[in-house]
């Protein structure tokens, strides 16, 4: 079994592919993550001048975003399943009428995304999430610039408060720079995040020891 990169309170990171890592874990209660869409976003913000009124930053590419993706071997980690950006590989995913979608509270007129859709198998029907998120416009973590398709915890920690979502704990195969780690940990759930990237790892270890202490 591959050691853990970080573990402490019920919070698991590893460091690899997981396509390697899953196979050796138990089953879990819940999938949720935010893979690499296959759609190889540019991420260089600022060369790109993308927002005129929010500060912008240059990312590496996202690993593993210039092929195409394979949700398959997450289908069968659990029973419950919810995956970011479904919408460009929903042809590979069994038809659902429980759709998450997140309203970033954008301007219409911006060429980026002003929301985004979660698949699931266990919500019912279409529920939505408004959160701006928008550059420096933020409605959370005004500060917080890891990742390039960064989620908002606050985005997370609804989906894992929806009374269709179930308790246990949750497997982020794709964890990025740990939000549903963090929003995990602020609900005292289990959760195992896997990254590929060992400098998304060392961000997700960083803001979980951020977050053991609350006052």
């Amino acid at each position: 079994m591959v050691k853990p990169y970080y573990s402490h309170g019920g919070i698991t990171i590893y460091h690899g592919d997981c396509l390697e890592i899953m196979p050796e874990l138990e089953p879990v209660d819940l999938v949720l993550t935010d893979p690499p869409y296959g759609i190889s976003h540019p991420t260089d913000y600022r060369s790109r001048a993308r927002g005129k009124w929010s500060v912008c930053h240059n990312y590496p590419p996202v690993h593993g975003d210039n092929n195409p993706f394979d949700p398959n071997p997450l289908l069968n980690k659990s029973e419950a399943i919810c995956l970011w950006g479904a919408n460009y590989y929903c042809d590979k995913l069994p038809t659902t009428s429980g759709w998450l979608v997140w309203d970033k509270e954008r301007p219409h007129l911006l060429d980026q995304a002003t929301a985004e859709l979660a698949w699931t198998n266990f919500i019912k029907g279409i529920r939505v999430f408004r959160h701006l998120w928008n550059g420096m416009q933020r409605d959370s973590e005004l500060n917080a610039f890891f990742h390039p398709m960064q989620k908002p915890k606050a985005l997370m920690k609804w989906v894992l408060t929806l009374k269709w979502t179930p308790q246990g704990t949750i497997l982020d195969p794709y964890m990025g720079c740990g939000p549903v780690l963090v929003a995990a940990k602020e609900l005292n759930r289990k959760a195992i995040g896997i990254e590929i990237e060992e400098k998304y790892c060392e961000i997700a270890a960083r803001r979980l020891s951020q977050e053991v202490f609350q006052f």
